[in-house]
């Protein structure tokens, strides 16, 4: 992970996100049982003595302008809702964004040690959809608070004009055609 001021940078510096010092990427052979599909988030973090977790997943085929992400969340819930009808814990919300917003939604599900509830959001990085979960147990008062806190500091960072030295000689003139033209 790279750091920026006290965030941390993922997907090539796309997505600036303050992470919690007890959040560890997860180890492969745990994250392989913990997400058994070929199609796993792309980055897991977890505190494993704590049962608490993020996931973060660019999906650059699924296109989602800023304005499209209240309609995105509002619509991945009626689908959590549907398939089970008693998991909502809170209604879709945005975070406001300088970009946009973050949209997200809470929803409970049970593990053998209890009852998680996990914070399902979108965010659009370069009109790309970025979709992520986080959790941890239900009475964790202190954990859903830092789970919020980070989805309040997802940003997508500015970027910064590169320059290139160039010579002379490798400069292009614009505007003329092949063949003679004026």
């Amino acid at each position: 992970m790279e750091q920026v001021a006290d965030k941390s940078l993922f997907f090539g510096g796309r997505l600036a996100v303050r992470i919690p010092d007890f959040l560890h990427p997860m180890e492969t052979n745990r994250a392989e049982f913990m997400y058994p599909y070929e199609q796993r988030p792309q980055i897991i973090l977890e505190d494993t003595n704590a049962h608490r977790f993020c996931t973060f997943s660019l999906l650059k085929e699924q296109k989602l302008a800023a304005v499209q992400v209240e309609y995105a969340i509002q619509c991945i819930t009626k689908a959590i809702v549907g398939l089970y009808p008693s998991c909502l814990l809170s209604d879709p919300q945005l975070v406001p964004k300088k970009d946009g917003a973050c949209g997200w939604f809470s929803f409970r599900s049970m593990i053998r040690e209890g009852t998680l509830q996990n914070f399902m959001y979108v965010y659009s990085v370069d009109e790309c959809m970025m979709l992520g979960t986080m959790g941890c147990f239900i009475e964790d008062e202190v954990g859903k608070k830092q789970m919020l806190q980070m989805m309040e500091s997802l940003e997508v960072p500015e970027r910064k004009p590169s320059y290139v030295r160039s010579s002379p000689g490798s400069l292009q003139t614009i505007g003329r055609h092949h063949g003679g033209g004026k």
